[in-house]
């Protein structure tokens, strides 16, 4: 098989647990506006993001079970982070050098513990510990196949030895984290979630995401390249609560860092909310620390076009921001997603884009539709067949994303899509689906008499770092490799695998 010159994956992200308002994320996910138990989990979250022991080989875990088995292992694993880090708490180079072992009988009133027992993970823990999960919405005791550790201490006060505080703290931590992920709808954010995993990965640091966003490629590939998206969640939740670390400067300051240590690899996207009425002084400013562009996230609570007033008239300014400094703008493109319990994914419909596009003043807005469009995906009423459309009725469907996001493609001068997240195309008869609706998009363009061709402006790209790619990430790179390698595709080899990214990018070739 022949292989391009170089991959730019057009769909990344690197952000971890810290950038997001994840107390929010996980009690709307529980279907509920705030949640005592949500807060506290995403405090020991946050509080574990960049853990030294986040060195665990997540993805050989994941590839390994499936179902509740799998969620186990990553529960095993979240639980073994914490225990690291309540002996790093005790700030003892001796213990840290020594491991657990040593330590198990001591009393917890030795000199050795005494910054344990003021520790933030301590108070977490004892947080955890009273949370009230029947007004939680959880119904009795654990089920399944969750292990607690019966004869444990019922609280932190009958711990007598380092033994038995572990063996309370390890019952509060795995009941706080098998509830929650029991109280998530899985279906929240559209395809069923593995909560467990998806915590796992947030808690990785920045560079340790990017090495396992590399890694996970495998060996035998020419240069890797990629873009990353940071997402402004706050504006979306109606307490608005800050992420741990704020969009700015915060976060913007780690991402240009990374993208220092890391030149011409990586290009990130700062996030744009037209809710902010500072908007444009956050754009300069993230413009000014060499972002890229910016991503637009309809499912967050707005809408391309047809918004309040108010908010319309920072979107349409900030269309003009962008096309007068001819700055890419990529926007989440599927009828799911990272909603917020109002499920507003319809938001993100390609048809605002095309109302959008059809105004001359912003015909040439350089926008890329992310996922274009997406899989098989509903969303309460709504269905897209998308890329996975059974049938031509199917794929003529009124409301399906991807055959108008093919169409606005094909029809403008500075759009394109991407391909991440099709996960149904690691299913049986999943590649060829796509394949017969890439033909069937590809001559309804010809037809038509559209200018563009299809697959010089659709781009190779992941959504890494979602559960289900960074678990195959290169299977989901070969089933491409594959398709771009038949005679019919080969002369659109390098446009699909990077020579597309670099266009919407405005990189040099």
């Amino acid at each position: 098989m022949q292989l391009p010159a170089r991959i730019f994956d057009l769909h990344t992200h690197l952000f971890n647990a810290r950038y997001l308002p994840l107390a929010s994320v996980i009690a709307h996910a529980m279907g509920r506006d705030s949640s005592p138990l949500a807060r506290q989990v995403a405090r020991l979250l946050q509080a574990l993001t960049g853990s030294a022991y986040a060195q665990v080989p997540v993805e050989a875990v994941f590839s390994q079970a499936a179902g509740d088995t799998l969620e186990l292992e990553c529960l095993e694993h979240l639980w073994h982070m914490v225990e690291y880090e309540l002996l790093l708490s005790t700030g003892s180079l001796e213990a840290v050098q020594q491991g657990l072992s040593p330590q198990f009988e001591q009393s917890l009133d030795a000199p050795v513990f005494d910054r344990l027992r003021s520790s933030q993970f301590l108070e977490i823990l004892l947080s955890l510990e009273r949370i009230d999960y029947a007004g939680e919405g959880w119904p009795g005791p654990r089920t399944g196949s969750l292990a607690l550790e019966e004869d444990a201490p019922h609280d932190a006060a009958g711990a007598r030895s380092f033994a038995e505080f572990l063996a309370w703290a390890e019952r509060v931590v795995r009941k706080a984290l098998w509830v929650v992920t029991r109280l998530m709808d899985p279906h929240a954010w559209g395809e069923a979630s593995n909560y467990p995993a998806f915590f796992l990965t947030l808690l990785h640091s920045e560079e340790q995401l990017l090495q396992k966003l590399f890694a996970g490629y495998g060996a035998g590939l020419p240069p890797l390249q990629a873009a990353h998206y940071l997402i402004d969640m706050q504006p979306a939740f109606p307490g608005q609560e800050a992420p741990f670390y704020p969009l700015q400067p915060v976060q913007e300051d780690r991402m240009q860092a990374l993208q220092r240590a890391h030149p011409a690899r990586i290009f990130g996207f700062s996030a744009f909310d037209p809710r902010r009425e500072d908007w444009h002084a956050r754009a300069l400013n993230a413009l000014g620390r060499g972002f890229a562009g910016f991503k637009f996230y309809p499912a967050m609570g707005f809408k391309p076009i047809g918004n309040d007033p108010a908010v319309q008239a920072r979107v349409d300014a900030f269309y003009d921001f962008c096309i007068a400094r001819d700055l890419p703008v990529f926007a989440h493109c599927t009828p799911v997603g990272f909603q917020t319990r109002l499920r507003l994914g319809g938001y993100a419909h390609p048809r605002h884009w095309r109302a959008v596009l059809e105004q001359p003043r912003w015909r040439a807005l350089r926008l890329c539709l992310g996922h274009g469009g997406g899989g098989r995906l509903d969303n309460g009423a709504l269905h897209s067949p998308g890329w996975l459309a059974r049938s031509d009725e199917e794929w003529q469907h009124e409301d399906n994303f991807a055959r108008i996001a093919s169409e606005l493609c094909t029809t403008y001068p500075n759009v394109y899509c991407e391909v991440g997240y099709l996960t149904e195309l690691m299913e049986q008869g999943g590649p060829a689906r796509f394949e017969s609706n890439l033909r069937r998009a590809r001559a309804a363009a010809s037809a038509a008499g559209r200018p563009f061709e299809l697959l010089e402006r659709m781009a190779y790209g992941s959504d890494w770092h979602m559960p289900e790619i960074v678990t195959r990430t290169r299977r989901y790179l070969d089933l491409f490799l594959e398709l771009l390698d038949r005679p019919e595709y080969a002369q659109y080899r390098e446009q699909f695998f990077w020579k597309n990214a670099y266009r919407f990018l405005r990189l040099p070739m």
